[in-house]
């Protein structure tokens, strides 16, 4: 089915993983549109719960294409950027937690791919850069939305306008990834990570990720308001029910027992 993906499903997790090693996995315009159509998939999955991206080899992704982009016309650079736009929209408002498992190299558009995630996991040995500069461009893919308001915008400004590299636990300390794992035990790790966010009751975890989304450009009166109108739908899931009802006979149990 794909050529430049890999697609991978287990317990309620979707994996995508880029397949283009011999070119640290860089973005062409056939990994563009087989990485769409994964999303797409991993969103209207019933079976999905949680989307991982990740990378094959050295790298999880070094952003553009450099030599497809030298032979570009105007014209194709800008369809080949409004695509990787549709596809960060789609992560950012896709329902389920997408987690970013950063194996190597996250430079450019690549690391800007892994900033539009939920929850980013790197490798020990993963870098990351914001190195638009050294070719003349600016930040795209959202970069410039989602690394101030993860790291703050003095520091976000510190690194897109130099495009120095950062190592993970660099990246981690300044809040850019929530954590760092040896190299060996990446899978292991974001995938026990994931199973945990997969047991938790969906209906919450894609309100919560919503508001919050949202929360950075609204007034704290709306939130309430959204807040209030995601607990009314969440009061009367059965999983919220069948919650309460167990914790309440927890609580017998406990209660005969002392």
């Amino acid at each position: 089915m794909f050529k430049k993906i890999i697609l991978e499903k287990e317990e309620g997790l979707a994996v995508i993983r880029l397949n283009r090693p011999e070119a640290m996995n860089a973005l062409d315009m056939e990994i563009q549109e087989e990485l769409a159509k994964a999303v797409e998939y991993a969103r209207t999955d019933d079976d999905t719960r949680v989307l991982i991206i990740t990378g094959n080899g050295r790298a999880f992704c070094t952003g553009g294409d450099i030599r497809a982009m030298k032979e570009m016309t105007r014209d194709e650079n800008t369809k080949h950027l409004k695509h990787m736009y549709r596809i960060i929209v789609d992560l950012v408002s896709m329902e389920k937690p997408v987690i970013a498992a950063v194996n190597g190299y996250a430079y450019g558009a690549g690391c800007n791919l892994a900033l539009a995630s939920d929850i980013i996991i790197a490798s020990e040995n993963a870098t990351f850069s914001q190195g638009f500069v050294k070719f003349g461009l600016i930040p795209d893919l959202g970069g410039m939305y989602f690394l101030p308001r993860l790291i703050g915008l003095s520091k976000a400004k510190e690194l897109m306008f130099v495009g120095e590299t950062i190592d993970a636990r660099e990246a981690e300390k300044i809040g850019m990834v929530n954590r760092v794992v040896p190299e060996k035990d990446l899978e292991k790790c974001v995938k026990e990570f994931a199973r945990k966010i997969a047991t938790g009751s969906s209906k919450s975890i894609m309100l919560t990720k919503m508001i919050l989304n949202k929360s950075s450009h609204l007034d704290f009166h709306t939130l309430l308001e959204l807040e209030l109108q995601a607990q009314e739908i969440c009061s009367q899931t059965d999983e919220h029910k069948k919650a309460v009802q167990d914790f309440l006979e927890t609580r017998k149990t406990i209660k005969k027992e002392v």
